[in-house]
């Protein structure tokens, strides 16, 4: 009640103050008495804690003056209570244990909340500091990051180990917070759970062991050595704040180890396809029983390269890897992913091992070439044209079908006259995958501008190659060329010496196979006639041999002296032999 009349009785002053202030008094110095009338923030606010954290910044108000100028008089024993909320993301104060706490001033006009800790709850929340001069907030928040929620194994499970000896991996737990982010910096404890047979094991420098969480939240432990009890047993992964723990499952087993082939342990393939079954191998102790968890490593050899370079018969599993390490189930079985051949015909082996294990298996495989069969095997252009047909090619596998994804190299060859194709970028030469008919096609494929008949080939691998025969044609007629009886002379009803002839070539010089030509002599006049067959006639046709060359009948002049011409045309093209009749 006296704080009540003192507060009263300070702000009656004030109002006089002020009141008498209206007659020019100067106002820009602090009044020597100014009680306090609010509440400010002194520190604290706008922090973060993580759940179940104390809040690095105590929580502080101070008392102030509305006109800026600093408190005078008395400001110790004012009251003021700290209020953080009754659900939700909120805190705990030290001393008072609860979510509210009461504070008096000190002399200087502060009051400092005790030590606030975040409770369980992530998210923001306001806590209000009340007193007599009204009420503030300061904004905080809980936040779940960087604190362990989960715990999992990442590795060394399941495995097994002989008998007294190590373990091939260590047991790895990755912790994690609520939001999935990795913790780094906790504390992991690994610890050995024997199994009903005495089975377990120890790690490196004692029983158990602790580990600290890298920045990818992993925790690794020391190496692990089997005691000398065969059998299953486990081991946990445990950290501060998690109730789960991780598991691991693992195995000693007996030292004399039998590794045999499920299944046969040979096979085979046709190159670039995969081989029809994985390799399997069974792991067994001296008494026949099967082993779970133990590593099982399949390598894939090669057979000897010859010439210091060749390509030598393999094959990879799927992932393009040449060995891997595959856990025995429950049967003691370990099967590898898919076998891969690659391109080169031979047989190779594989083998099987077990680590700290003489026990071996090794596997024959052999890579059979496929078979090409190529399609349309002739094919001809016109030059300069493109061929209305690509080339392809079937490739069929050993069992006679069809493989697929099998890439093929066409390649292109010249004739001695240089006639030759080329595909649409240029080249002579191009590869294409067979699709899932086994058929593969080349790019298109374009005549150069001689005329003349070439090979092409289709090839794979360790394979007999695809054989085709083109040919480049002609195009049509532009020159027609007389032989050597053109400007020749006979006496009057004789036969002349030379057969008329001519040459028929296209627009690049090729001779033109096949094409008619007409020779036609003069209806009157100095002329004569061609014998076919001992009948005469004025106008003869005759096709072009492969030379482009064609060659008329025998011709007889008649018995009228002068000169004369032959007419010869092929399609639009026109020549004329120069004659004369003694």
């Amino acid at each position: 009640m006296n704080r009540v009349l003192v507060f009263t009785a300070l702000v009656v002053a004030v109002a006089l103050a002020a009141s008498g202030a209206g007659a020019g008094a100067a106002s820009s110095a602090c009044p020597t008495s100014n009680a306090p009338n609010e509440l400010t923030l002194a520190g604290g606010s706008d922090q973060q804690a993580q759940l179940g954290k104390q809040f690095a910044q105590e929580l502080q108000v101070a008392l102030a003056n509305t006109n800026g100028c600093p408190p005078t008089g008395n400001l110790a024993g004012y009251d003021v209570t700290y209020d953080a909320p009754g659900s939700g993301p909120s805190g705990i104060f030290a001393g008072s244990g609860s979510r509210e706490a009461v504070v008096a001033t000190n002399s200087e006009g502060l009051a400092t909340a005790p030590p606030l800790t975040a409770n369980t709850t992530a998210g923001s929340f306001a806590v209000a500091a009340h007193s007599d001069f009204g009420t503030v907030q300061f904004s905080l928040s809980n936040t779940a990051s960087g604190l362990a929620a989960s715990i999992t194994p990442t590795g060394g499970t399941p495995q097994a180990a002989a008998v007294n000896s190590r373990y091939g991996q260590p047991l790895q737990a990755r912790v994690l917070d609520a939001n999935g982010n990795p913790v780094q910096g906790a504390v992991v404890s690994f610890s050995i759970v024997p199994g009903s047979t005495g089975a377990g094991a120890s790690f490196l420098g004692g029983g158990q062991a602790t580990a600290i969480t890298d920045s990818n939240g992993v925790a690794t432990s020391p190496p692990l050595q089997a005691n000398g009890s065969p059998g299953r047993f486990s081991a946990v992964a445990s950290t501060d704040g998690v109730t789960a723990v991780a598991g691991y499952s693992l195995d000693n087993h007996a030292a004399a180890l039998t590794l045999g082939a499920v299944g046969s342990s040979s096979q085979s393939a046709t190159i670039d396809s995969r081989y029809a079954r994985p390799l399997t191998a069974r792991l067994l102790d001296q008494d026949g029983q099967p082993i779970e968890g133990a590593g099982v490593t399949f390598t894939l050899g090669a057979e000897a390269a010859n010439g210091g370079g060749a390509a030598a018969a393999g094959a990879s599993f799927v992932g393009g890897t040449g060995q891997v390490t595959v856990l025995t189930d429950q049967n003691g079985d370990a099967t590898t992913p898919a076998i891969l051949a690659n391109g080169t015909p031979g047989e190779f082996t594989a083998t099987a091992t077990v680590a700290g294990s003489t026990a071996s298996l090794t596997y024959t495989l052999r890579n059979l070439g496929a078979r090409l069969v190529a399609g349309t095997a002739s094919r001809s252009a016109i030059v300069e044209h493109r061929y209305s047909r690509a080339l392809s090619v079937r490739v069929l596998g050993a069992d006679g079908g069809p493989l697929s994804g099998v890439s093929v190299t066409f390649t292109i060859g010249k004739a001695n006259n240089n006639a030759s194709a080329g595909f649409s970028d240029g080249t002579s030469q191009a590869t294409a995958t067979t699709n899932k008919a086994g058929i593969a096609t080349a790019p298109a494929l374009t005549a150069n501008s001689i005329a003349g008949s070439f090979k092409a080939t289709a090839t794979l691998s360790g394979s007999k190659a695809a054989g085709y025969t083109l040919r480049n044609r002609a195009g049509q007629p532009a020159a027609i060329a007389t032989g050597a009886a053109d400007g020749i002379s006979a006496a009057v009803g004789s036969r002349l010496p030379i057969r008329l002839a001519v040459t028929v070539t296209d627009k690049n010089g090729n001779p033109v196979a096949g094409t008619l030509v007409r020779f036609a002599a003069p209806t009157s006049g100095a002329g004569g006639h061609f014998t076919i067959r001992a009948h005469a006639t004025r106008t003869v046709r005759v096709r072009t041999n492969a030379e482009g060359i064609a060659i008329a009948p025998s011709f007889t002049t008649n018995h009228t002296a002068g000169g004369y011409t032959v007419g010869v045309r092929a399609g639009a093209r026109r020549v004329a032999f120069a004659l004369v009749n003694r």
